[in-house]
């Protein structure tokens, strides 16, 4: 538990089948060997893209989920217990995972086989044989520990808010682990194990914290591949919310614009012209647009009308008026039978409540042309951040949940915005063209805060984006891989 274990994966890619798991202690091997994948849905970060489980590690997995469902911890606590187990023992696997380490842990979990604390027994050698028991392990996990002292050792369920935390955060919560950002990487072979183990369709998983309300299952729909995450997450909500939607369209080849990318959803409204077919499509469009940070909408379009994050405060412009999109005849090109909603990529915090600890991009299409620590005629000394090269007005947003700390023109920073993040950290908004947030302003990850814009000392329109922790600069980049992201 104390010393996580380096984990390095397979990469070998099968389809999965269906596996039904009952809530009950599993004696011996139930499942086949399986390649699972490990992937989370526009991850970049240092994950492998599958995972070669043997029949024991899967039902250790089936175990996990089984207890998670037991305890109350559900299918999301499943996620963090099958993350961390495999970060710990590789689900047992990991042979010094057997042997306790010089800090007494051993097994599934690694829990301290000490006398006084994960097991009651009088001696370490009867605590090695209960910590032995992966069931045993599983359950402690989630519900803790109290020992014979009555002192309460906390499991999952114990954690205030860990609905609410990143997964790694949640294992860290219980583990109190020397590689906090470890887990993380193993996200992605959780979530597709859950999911397997309940019996949704097999697709890409989308990782990071989520409502309940958008952590929404595969559609099972050919037209999810080559979707990126948020439009994924768009898909698959629209899906399980409204059930007469039949027809989900995406990836359009050759497409210039969104729909190329994986970045675009178009929702075919049965009955478009009818008063419930027009109810049906602005409910559609208006859920989206009330949950556009959640899901990284750019713009939505329906019935000649369009609503975008950028221009948020103006609501819905009307095309060929106020608004650059088609108006006419053609019932498809007006989008008189779908509602077409257009997202980042990446960007979407999958939640609707500040404090979520998601972790967003700044700006969208950017070029990176000066990192950290880059030296130079430009600089006094060292590069003290990351800079983003976009077109001036480009929307700026929050990266992470926090309060705003400062707003002004300073110096060569040009007009700046200073965010205090939860954590602590302080982030710096520099040469910004317009800063649209207030002093004491509470913001959630992926808030449009100001735009790109060249004021201050610069060669061009660009986001200087800095990270302090404790007051001291750090890399920027460093900080976004280890909350999952890759600028």
């Amino acid at each position: 538990m104390w010393r996580a274990l380096v984990v390095i994966g397979a990469a070998l890619t099968v389809p999965l089948a269906p596996i039904v798991v009952f809530a009950g202690a599993l004696t011996g091997p139930q499942l086949q060997s399986q390649t699972v994948s490990a992937s989370c849905a526009g991850w970049a970060g240092d994950t492998p893209a599958s995972v070669e489980l043997d029949a024991v590690q899967m039902d250790r997995a089936a175990l996990i989920y089984a207890t998670a469902l037991d305890t109350g911890a559900g299918p999301a606590g499943a996620v963090v217990g099958i993350a961390t187990a495999m970060q710990e023992s590789i689900l047992g696997a990991h042979p010094a995972s057997r042997t306790p380490n010089a800090d007494g842990d051993v097994g599934l979990f690694q829990q301290r086989s000490l006398v006084g604390w994960y097991a009651d027994g009088t001696t370490r050698q009867e605590n090695l044989q209960i910590l032995a028991d992966d069931a045993y392990q599983a359950r402690t996990f989630y519900l803790g520990h109290t020992t014979l002292t009555g002192w309460h050792i906390p499991g999952l369920i114990d954690i205030v808010g860990w609905q609410d935390m990143s997964v790694a955060q949640a294992a860290q919560a219980v583990q109190v682990s020397a590689y906090p950002d470890a887990y993380a990487r193993h996200e992605g072979l959780a979530r597709t194990l859950v999911a397997l183990f309940a019996g949704q369709p097999a697709g890409l998983a989308n990782c990071g914290p989520m409502d309940p309300s958008l952590d929404c299952a595969p559609t099972g729909m050919p037209s999810e591949q080559g979707q990126t995450a948020d439009a994924l997450r768009v898909m698959r909500c629209i899906h399980a919310k409204w059930a007469q939607i039949r027809s989900l369209l995406g990836v359009r080849p050759g497409d210039p614009r969104d729909h190329g990318s994986g970045r675009a959803v178009d929702v075919m409204i049965p009955n478009y012209f009818s008063p419930a077919g027009i109810t049906l499509g602005t409910e559609i469009a208006e859920w989206a647009r009330t949950n556009a940070t959640a899901l990284g909408v750019t713009y939505i379009i329906w019935r000649e009308h369009l609503w975008s994050t950028a221009r948020a405060e103006e609501g819905w412009r009307r095309c060929g008026q106020t608004a650059s999109c088609y108006t006419g005849p053609d019932p498809s090109a007006a989008h008189l039978d779908h509602v077409h909603i257009s997202v980042h990529g990446t960007q979407g915090t999958g939640t609707t409540s500040i404090g979520s600890g998601a972790v967003v991009l700044p700006v969208d299409r950017y070029r990176l042309t000066s990192r950290f620590g880059d030296t130079g005629p430009r600089w006094k000394k060292a590069h003290t951040g990351l800079d983003f090269a976009a077109p001036t007005g480009t929307p700026i947003k929050a990266v992470t949940d926090g309060t705003i700390a400062r707003t002004s023109s300073v110096g060569a920073y040009g007009n700046l915005t200073t965010l205090e993040a939860d954590d602590g950290a302080v982030i710096f908004y520099a040469h910004q063209s317009a800063i649209h947030v207030t002093v004491g302003q509470r913001v959630a990850a992926g808030t449009v805060i100001g735009k790109v814009g060249a004021t201050g000392n610069v060669t061009g329109s660009h986001l200087h984006l800095q990270v302090r922790v404790g007051g001291i600069p750090t890399d920027p980049e460093r900080w976004f891989r280890t909350r999952g992201l890759t600028p």
